[in-house]
């Protein structure tokens, strides 16, 4: 494999830095945003500081991604980082929760841009034999990234304010709008074709209904609700009026003609399941570090190291691998089997497993979940004409999206449906409680709240004496245990899923330029 010239790797290193900017951005609100409602007077529109960025960075992923292929990766990436970077500046002056969300919003809009250019303008700058090392190590960021944000975003509330969150992004953008500008090639730039507008309304008219009652089902309304409901059929027919629309438009944002290629295919099949293992990974295990094993928020950060750490080895290493054998499915295989084993570990766990293996299981599904996020890509690109770079890649990710936004809220259900009847049999033990001190001992946030913790104890005490307090509590831990066992089961068995998405994949060797990308990859049609 020959080495990239300096320009190249410089250009590489704008990449990265790009992607460091919009992957903690993802993340990084979380610590500051109590900081946020409590000046903005904003408890309301709490959840929409995540939920406007998510919704239009998913929504903007397959447009800008399509687009991409027409007018180029570099001014897309430039355009980006702009309105990134604008929207960030404008959210530190914000007045009101309303202006923060909408310009969250428009922060999403520029991470989606970034999001599909930085894991496209990979296939433009290095041969395919090549991607796998570079590409490694970009899925190393992206996950470190993703844990540090919260991290940053609370020593800069704790500092300097939080404020400081979004005004930090702007000298980032600045260093990385001068390194893309100098020295990101133009790259390929396919002939001008018109902005499919009707498929960006019907995709947006599909894609927010649907992870709005994602977000909403089962949290702040129930699933059986009107609301959900109506989102839910109103978001399948839109869906089917796009997938409708797309097959007979002149240049669809999404050509479905791309899925008629095997490889392409299973990598958006297998992006979809990994996605979700990831995202079921990332947000659930820190609530058995709290509210199972009864450690502190600070602890649950802790339990992702682990994650993260075996995330960015088997990312590096993977990476490294593929580019010295020009062969990837062993590895998604290898990670497949991985992460359903770990899977398995971890719906064991309960309140009294040793620490040691938390972060063994922590670990091990880090080491899974790593390959996949950078070979599916890696593979679908191989098998893709440097004509539909842009859409391909964007599309794999888009699955990805909506692969973990589906996980976290089918699961999320599983978890309330099961900790139901576990709570149930908690009662039994509260039998001496008065019913306000019932409902909130049995509330699954007052396990991960110390002060609703502490309320509840003094209460317990007050009702039933100091010796039921931990009887008590050990019972609704041990429902809560229960419910993210049996939660974890079921995604070692989606995980499983995506191990025969895997072993299904064409097993084709990485070229090193010399051959025409993407011969046999799809078309529009």
């Amino acid at each position: 494999m020959t080495r990239p010239d300096r320009t190249t790797l410089l250009a590489f290193g704008g990449i990265l830095v790009v992607l460091f900017l919009v992957s903690t951005n993802l993340t990084v609100v979380g610590t500051a945003l109590p900081r946020i409602i409590a000046e903005l007077d904003g408890f309301h529109l709490y959840a929409w500081a995540f939920t406007a960025f998510i919704l239009t960075s998913t929504i903007s992923l397959p447009v800008f991604g399509r687009l991409s292929d027409t007018y180029g990766r570099k001014r897309l990436l430039l355009f980006g980082i702009v309105l990134f970077s604008v929207a960030s500046a404008a959210a530190g002056f914000a007045q009101t929760m309303g202006q923060l969300v909408v310009l969250r919003a428009v922060q999403g809009l520029g991470g989606g841009a970034l999001m599909a250019m930085t894991w496209a303008s990979l296939g433009d700058l290095f041969t395919p034999r090549q991607r796998g090392a570079y590409q490694g190590f970009t899925s190393g960021v992206f996950g470190l990234s993703s844990v540090i944000g919260p991290i940053i975003g609370g020593v800069i509330t704790d500092t300097i304010g939080w404020r400081w969150v979004f005004f930090v992004n702007v000298p980032i953008a600045i260093v990385a709008f001068a390194v893309v500008q100098r020295y990101v090639p133009v790259g390929r730039r396919g002939a001008d074709a018109s902005i499919d507008v009707a498929g960006v309304v019907l995709l947006t008219l599909c894609t927010v209904p649907l992870l709005l009652a994602l977000s909403w089902g089962g949290v702040s309304v129930a699933w059986a609700s009107p609301l959900v409901l109506a989102l839910l059929a109103g978001g399948a027919l839109a869906g089917a009026a796009f997938v409708w629309w797309e097959l007979r438009a002149q240049a669809p944002i999404i050509p479905f003609g791309i899925f008629r290629d095997r490889t392409v295919a299973i990598s958006g099949l297998g992006t979809f399941l990994s996605g979700g293992t990831l995202f079921v990974a990332i947000i659930y295990l820190p609530l058995y570090v709290q509210g199972v094993a009864g450690g502190s928020a600070a602890a649950s950060g802790f339990a992702l190291a682990p994650l993260m750490g075996g995330f960015v080895v088997a990312g590096i290493v993977s990476g490294q691998g593929v580019s010295r054998s020009g062969h990837y499915k062993r590895w998604i295989v290898g990670a497949g089997v991985l992460t359903t084993l770990a899977f398995g570990l971890v719906a064991t766990m309960d309140g009294a497993t040793p620490v040691p293996v938390v972060v063994l299981a922590s670990f091990l599904l880090g080491l899974g979940l790593g390959p996949p996020l950078s070979l599916y890509v890696l593979a679908s690109q191989n098998a893709t004409a440097p004509a539909l770079l842009g859409t391909v890649t964007s599309a794999v990710q888009f699955f990805r999206q909506v692969g973990g936004m589906l996980a976290v809220a089918v699961f999320g259900s599983v978890i309330a449906a099961r900790l139901a009847l576990g709570l149930e049999r908690a009662n039994e033990v509260l039998a001496g409680a008065t019913p306000e001190t019932r409902a909130l001992v049995t509330s699954p946030n007052t396990l991960t709240d110390p002060v609703r913790l502490a309320e509840a104890s003094a209460l317990l005490a007050r009702d039933m004496g100091e010796a039921a307090v931990p009887v008590a509590l050990l019972a609704v831990r041990g429902a809560l245990g229960d419910a993210l066992s049996v939660m974890f089961a079921c995604t070692a068995l989606l995980a499983l899923a995506g191990l025969v998405a895997a072993v299904g994949l064409p097993s084709l060797r990485l070229g090193d330029g010399s051959e025409a990308p993407g011969r046999n990859g799809p078309s529009l049609r």
